[in-house]
Order: C-alpha cells, then sequence, then structure tokens
C-alpha cells in the first residue's frame, strides 16, 4: 500500500506501532549502552549496532532524501506534506555525519567501513540521541494530520532518566 492511501487512523496506528518501536528501541540501545550491560560474548557489538541502525531509521524518517511509493516519512503525518520540509530544523553535520555512518557501517557492507579497533569506530551515543529527540518531539507536537502530540510522553520520560546517565 502506498502511504499516500493511508487514511488518517491507519497512519495513527504506524505510528504507534513503528515509529515509537524505532524511538524505544534507539532509547533501550542508549540506555544498555551507557549503562554498559553485559552481552554475552561474542555479541559484544550488537547494542551499538542496534543503536546505529534505529538512528539510521529515525533520520531517514524525518529527512529522507529519496523515498518509494511505501516508504513512511514524517511529512506523510502533514496535511500538506512540504509543511514538514518548511518547519524543520535543518539537519545538523553530526546527524548527517552519524546517517552516512550508519549506511556503511551496518546498513550494507562497503570498503568504507572503519577497520580494527579505533577511536574513530566510537559513537557519541549520549551526544547524537540527544540531539535527535528534540527532532522527534518537535515532529510529534507539529503534525497536524494525525496527533501525535502527546504520543511519545512515556518516552520523553525514559529519555529523561538517560540524560542523567553519565556518559562512557
Amino acid at each position: 500500500m502506498n502511504t499516500k492511501d493511508l487514511s488518517e487512523h491507519e497512519l495513527s496506528e504506524y505510528f504507534a506501532e513503528h515509529i515509537r518501536y524505532e524511538v524505544q528501541m534507539m532509547l533501550n540501545a542508549t540506555s544498555g549502552i551507557l549503562q554498559q550491560l553485559q552481552v554475552p560474548q561474542g555479541l559484544q557489538h550488537m547494542p551499538v549496532e542496534s543503536y546505529a541502525i534505529h538512528l539510521r531509521n529515525l533520520i531517514t524518517f524525518l529527512y529522507p532524501s529519496s523515498s518509494r511509493d511505501t516508504d513512511v516519512c514524517a511529512r506523510d503525518f502533514f496535511v500538506e506534506e512540504r509543511s514538514w520540509e518548511k518547519i524543520r530544523p535543518r539537519l545538523s553535520d553530526t546527524l548527517a555525519s552519524a546517517k552516512i555512518r550508519a549506511d556503511k557501517e551496518v546498513g550494507h557492507l562497503t570498503t568504507s567501513r572503519i577497520s580494527g579497533i579505533t577511536s574513530d569506530k566510537k559513537w557519541d551515543i549520549k551526544g547524537l540521541t540527544e540531539e535527535l529527540m528534540p527532532l522527534i518531539t518537535f515532529f510529534c507536537k507539529s503534525a497536524d494530520k494525525v496527533i501525535l502530540g502527546s504520543s511519545i510522553e512515556d518516552l520523553l520520560t525514559f529519555h529523561t532518566q538517560i540524560k542523567s546517565l553519565p556518559t562512557r
């Protein structure tokens, strides 16, 4: 089904199930990484890769560079699709770089992956989350086709708890 064919109710359900999931998973990964939760031997990269995938999905949702008819994007939640592009803040260089990095390091196999164990491989998990969450909040408060303003209040509370965790 093309996103243009989704009713307001279907968009609302999609948001509740899928977009909230992406935000929740990014926040869960952020929390787990900052709290240094133990993972089984051989899976030490899983939390960061999970974080990068969900970060990438959310950036793409808010700032699609191109999309297919079936791709759900932030603009689909506005009566006039161009409204979102008009009111959203410019994509920061930090988030744009993180998206490109996630594309290359977890999105597909490429020679652009960073090899070895270097400081270049570290992700600024807390910083990127702190930069993205206000954009998610702004989107939820601004959407006018589907009312989303209170749809992520519990996630914002969780995010506030994460903000108090030390950066690792």
